[in-house]
């Protein structure tokens, strides 16, 4: 007997009743904890409340769920709290997961170790779907912090230094094509998007310095600095540090924080070639 499934709207996967046909609640639970994956492959550190809605189960039936798949190794808990994210365990299942897991194993320690000598929390976002979405912070672990529960929001490209940055220096193909999408969108802060001799100025200007810059465009209290996450060509994502504009200067945080910035970037992406490396020699070596 196979499970029947049918997909609604992007991130919305429903379970098919078949009303002809009796089904013991071991089964009944199965189709559930898949349907509750596929929503969770769909998207990026979901909480409870978006996966009961995308899977159309009750929340208590969503909670149970999450903790059994978290018992058997699927799925761990993110910050905030009520988030959570697919293990690598998942890819004993299937070959399509997106392997994002350097974001928790590589990344996130030397972000902390990053906060605790600068003090200043630092972000880590990804591109995804013509906006920045933030996959980890140290805010928690910053006393100096006032933007939480950050996790799992997502911030425009041309007004964030990390969507800058990232415009600046992933491969022209990708950057003409996010560019187009962008132009197209009407929303606001998109506009710049069409401004093409102003944006290729300030893009050429951030990858001379290596870095991009906002001053309290998202925040009116915060200012930020991102630099690349790079993986060869490719642009993992980008690090962001935020601090409070009253408390230091852009060209403070230059001098003070970005070589360190920099440096933790650099390490990140190094730990995460090396993990590639010691993955593709384990696959090769005979069982």
């Amino acid at each position: 007997m196979s499970a029947q499934w049918t997909i609604g709207q992007p991130g919305q996967p429903t379970m098919a009743r078949n009303n002809s046909e009796a089904r013991g609640g071991s089964v009944r639970s199965l189709e559930r904890g898949l349907a509750l994956l596929v929503a969770m492959n769909r998207r990026k550190l979901p909480s409870v409340v978006e996966l009961a809605r995308d899977t159309r189960l009750p929340r208590p039936t969503v909670y149970r769920l999450l903790e059994t798949l978290s018992r058997a190794g699927f799925v761990t808990r993110s910050r905030p709290p009520d988030r959570y994210c697919l293990s690598r365990q998942v890819r004993t299942l299937s070959d399509g997961f997106a392997e994002d897991d350097w974001i928790a194993d590589v990344a996130a320690p030397l972000m902390t170790e990053f906060t605790r000598q600068a003090v200043w929390p630092v972000a880590l976002l990804t591109f995804e779907e013509g906006r920045m979405l933030v996959r980890e912070t140290t805010h928690e672990a910053s006393a100096l912090s006032i933007d939480h529960g950050m996790v799992g929001r997502r911030l425009p490209m041309l007004r964030t230094a990390a969507g800058r940055c990232y415009l600046a220096f992933c491969s022209d193909k990708e950057r003409r094509a996010i560019l187009e999408m962008l132009s197209l969108s009407r929303a606001p802060e998109n506009r710049g998007a069409r401004e093409t001799q102003r944006l290729t100025k300030l893009l050429d200007a951030i990858r001379a310095k290596g870095y991009a810059v906002q001053d309290r465009e998202i925040n009116p209290k915060t200012t930020g600095i991102a630099v690349p996450i790079r993986f060869g060509a490719h642009v993992l994502g980008c690090m962001s540090l935020i601090w409070i504009s009253s408390a230091l200067t852009i060209e403070g945080a230059e001098t003070k924080l970005v070589p360190l910035l920099m440096s933790t970037a650099s390490r990140i992406a190094e730990a995460s070639r090396d993990r590639k490396r010691e993955r593709t020699v384990s696959s090769s070596e005979p069982a």
